[in-house]
C-alpha cells in the first residue's frame, strides 16, 4: 500500500473518533476517492501511518494464534462429522463420499438421529448442543471475515453476510478463546459415538 497521505485522487475528509459495540475508543483519518460519495466503514483498507509498530506485531501473533486454533478446531468438527456420516451409513470410503459443507454434514447427521439406531439420542443430542452454542456461526464468523489486525482497535472484524452490507463485530481475546474451547468439544462430542469403531493412530509416548 501506498505511503502517499492522502492518497493521490483521494480528498482528505476528517479525522473520526470513534467507538464500536462498547470496543475501544479510537481515531482514523478517513479519505475516499473524489469520485466516491458513499463509504462503508467495514469495507475500508486499514493501515498504519508509518506501518506496524511492535505493538501491532504482537496484537497480531496473538490474534492469529487464537483465528488459527478456531480453525484448526472448526476442520476437527468438519472431520468428525464426515467420519461419523460415513459410519453410521456403513460406507467402506473415503472423505470423497461425503465431501460437503457443515449445512448439508448436520442434514445428514439430523437425518441419522431419527433413525432406530443405538446412537440415536446421543447424536440428536450432541447435535443440538452445537447448534445451542452457534458453533458454525463461531466458526464461521473468525474464518469469512476481514480482521482488523491493528493495536488499540479492539478485536475487530469485518464481517460479510450474503445480500446484506457489511457489518462490524467487536469481541475480545477471551471470547476467541471459547470459540476453539467449544468447537474442540463439538468435535470430540460427535468422535466418541463412534466409539471404537472407527481406524484410529497414535504417536508415541514421549520419553524426555
Amino acid at each position: 500500500m501506498s505511503n502517499d497521505w492522502p492518497p493521490p485522487g483521494h480528498a482528505f475528509y476528517y479525522r473520526m473518533e470513534t467507538q464500536l459495540d462498547g470496543g475501544p475508543s479510537f481515531s482514523m483519518d478517513i479519505t475516499t476517492p473524489k469520485t466516491r460519495a458513499k463509504v462503508d466503514i467495514s469495507t475500508f483498507r486499514l493501515s498504519r501511518q508509518g506501518g506496524p509498530n511492535e505493538a501491532d506485531l504482537a496484537f497480531r501473533e496473538r490474534l492469529y494464534s487464537l483465528i488459527g486454533a478456531i480453525v484448526v478446531a472448526g476442520g476437527h468438527v468438519e472431520a468428525a462429522m464426515k467420519r461419523l456420516v460415513l459410519f453410521l451409513k456403513d460406507e467402506e470410503g473415503g472423505f470423497s463420499l461425503v465431501d460437503k459443507t457443515w449445512s448439508d454434514l448436520h442434514k445428514m447427521l439430523a437425518m441419522q438421529s431419527r433413525r432406530s439406531i443405538p446412537q440415536a439420542a446421543s447424536l440428536a443430542e450432541a447435535l443440538a448442543w452445537g447448534e445451542a452454542n452457534e458453533l458454525k456461526r463461531r466458526r464461521d464468523d473468525a474464518v469469512h471475515a476481514s480482521w482488523w489486525n491493528w493495536d488499540g482497535v479492539g478485536v475487530m472484524r469485518s464481517r460479510f453476510f450474503r445480500r446484506q452490507d457489511g457489518a462490524n463485530i467487536v469481541g475480545t481475546f477471551e471470547d476467541l478463546e471459547e470459540d476453539a474451547r467449544l468447537l474442540f468439544e463439538y468435535a470430540e462430542k460427535l468422535d466418541l459415538l463412534l466409539g471404537a469403531d472407527w481406524p484410529q493412530a497414535r504417536l508415541p509416548r514421549c520419553t524426555s
